[in-house]
């Protein structure tokens, strides 16, 4: 798990680099999300598991909560752009 640490900290670290606008930025608002919705070890584990196969952690809707249907209901392993 300390490589998912590790790469958690570098992302947060290439955000506050680039600034708020900036793509990094956006991608560690996401990794902190997903730090909410399934803690530490899930986020940390999906992370070694993207640097390995070359992905990236996206959050992802139902469109299915009737109070916030743009709500995070899952995070995924998706390829980079």
């Amino acid at each position: 798990m300390g490589k998912g640490k590790d790469l958690f900290g570098h992302y947060n670290d290439l955000a506050k680099a680039k600034g708020p606008e900036s793509e990094e930025s956006k991608y560690a608002g996401v990794l902190f999300q997903a730090l909410l919705m399934v803690g530490e070890r899930k986020v940390f584990e999906l992370l070694e598991e993207a640097e390995e196969t070359g992905k990236m952690l996206k959050l992802q809707t139902s469109g299915n909560g009737a109070d916030n249907p743009d709500r995070p209901s899952n995070i995924v392993l998706v390829a980079k752009d």
